[in-house]
């Protein structure tokens, strides 16, 4: 089911019964209902060819039904679907064939043969609406459908656009105050919090939602809305580089990334991680209240300060955390709250317990690698400590520093499932 503007999903089954030429047929319909937040949530009952079956649909709901018809009669028959009254048919109102419907609404249909029809009906109307659907049916040849007085035979197709994941990211930053926020300098949307619903299902494993964020596929590509998630869990401590040099294009741990680790992902995972263009800017100073915020570093990832002749961007699939990242997952606490974790340096968040107990991508069983290299050095990357700050001491070559990967899914990645909760985490699809 896609996120959230299908409201409830309904299964209508019609058996199709010949009775005689061109007359509607009586039937026999079940309809359960699922993904609703009705009380009742399946219903069955017998209906007549007069009767019909009843659907309600509330003033601003839309509801999607798929159709089951099956012909167990010796020969060819024409159906289709109707519904009553016709005067439920206003400006504001939809029934139609949804476009991804497997089967059209209205054609032949062969001796046992089964047709599955997706119906949309969307109420924009001030009131609730009640309608009957109805089976007519007909010959191959010659006959048109004989529709009842006071029907309307559905013909209309209707496409159903679901908004991109980012975009429905973005659209919860809002209503969710205490575990949203789009206050960096360039108001990405980002999660925050010790544990907030930002989980989903990635290759068949947990990742967390770092947020949604303006990026490029290439240094010179045009910026697009892409969603940033981070493993749940490391894969493991391992060095940085296995040489000596932090610079991130050629460091071993990229390599292993973007290569035997990407390998491993299965095909549809695959298929939904997009190229991007990762800045690899640094800094040297970032001890004190004037220089080492998360806004700071926020900047220093996106400057051109790096080591003598290493690069400051590259393009590739799976990198790691910036510290800007860790530094804005926090909502802080009482009663040093977010703004008081903003306002100080992540060199001493270690003394301040409210900022990284309460930020999801805090560790203390391990210190944590980021992409950021430190500046002064050719060896020196920045991680997060086990206390919660933010140091430059890591050297690349240190192994018993744990590895997350993170990557941007493509622009077109559509929430297509759960709530973001880790018993129920959003879906992926295209």
């Amino acid at each position: 089911m896609k996120k959230k503007e299908i409201i409830v999903l309904s299964i209508l089954i019609i058996s199709l019964i010949t009775v005689s030429l061109y007359q509607t047929l009586a039937t026999d319909i079940t309809m359960n209902k699922t993904n609703s937040t009705d009380a009742d949530l399946s219903f069955t009952f017998d209906i007549t060819d007069q009767t019909g079956k009843v659907v309600n649909v509330a003033s601003g709901a839309i509801k999607i039904l798929d159709v089951f018809v099956t012909n167990p009669n010796n020969g060819t028959i024409k159906y289709g679907i109707a519904y009553t009254p016709s005067i439920v048919k206003t400006a504001d109102i939809t029934i139609a064939q949804l476009s991804t419907s497997k089967d059209s609404v209205s054609d032949l249909i062969n001796k046992d043969e089964r047709k599955q029809i997706t119906l949309v009906i969307i109420n924009n109307s001030t009131s609730d609406i009640t309608l009957s659907l109805v089976s007519v049916t007909g010959y191959e040849h010659g006959g048109d459908l004989i529709m009842p007085s006071n029907h309307t035979l559905i013909t209309e197709e209707y496409e159903i656009k679901e908004p991109m994941g980012a975009d429905y990211i973005t659209s919860l930053v809002f209503s969710n105050p205490n575990t949203m926020n789009n206050d960096d300098p360039d108001g990405n949307v980002r999660y925050m919090g010790a544990d907030p619903n930002n989980y989903v299902s990635f290759n068949n494993e947990l990742w967390r939602t770092i947020g949604v964020f303006d990026v490029k596929s290439s240094e010179n590509g045009e910026l697009e809305k892409r969603i940033k998630i981070i493993r749940d869990e490391s894969i493991g401590n391992m060095a940085w580089d296995s040489g000596t040099v932090n610079d991130w294009t050629q460091a071993s741990l990229q390599e292993y990334l973007n290569g035997d680790y990407y390998n491993s992902i299965d095909s549809t995972s695959q298929s939904l991680i997009g190229d991007t263009y990762w800045n690899l800017g640094g800094t040297a100073s970032y001890i004190s209240a004037t220089n080492g915020l998360a806004s700071h570093f926020y900047g220093y990832e996106r400057g051109t300060t790096v080591y003598s002749g290493h690069p400051t961007g590259w393009v590739g699939k799976i990198g790691l955390m910036y510290p800007s990242d860790y530094g804005y997952a926090t909502s802080g606490g009482t009663p040093r709250n977010r703004l008081f974790c903003l306002a100080k340096e992540m060199y001493d968040w270690g003394s301040s317990s409210y900022c990284n107990n309460n930020d999801y991508l805090y560790n203390s069983s391990s210190y944590q690698w980021t992409i950021t290299p430190y500046s002064s050095t050719y060896f020196n990357v920045f991680f997060v400590n086990t206390s919660g700050y933010v140091n430059n001491g890591g050297q690349v070559w240190d192994s018993y520093y744990s590895a997350s990967p993170v990557l941007y899914l493509k622009s077109t990645v559509q929430i297509t499932g759960g709530d973001g909760t880790k018993n129920n985490p959003y879906t992926l699809g295209i």
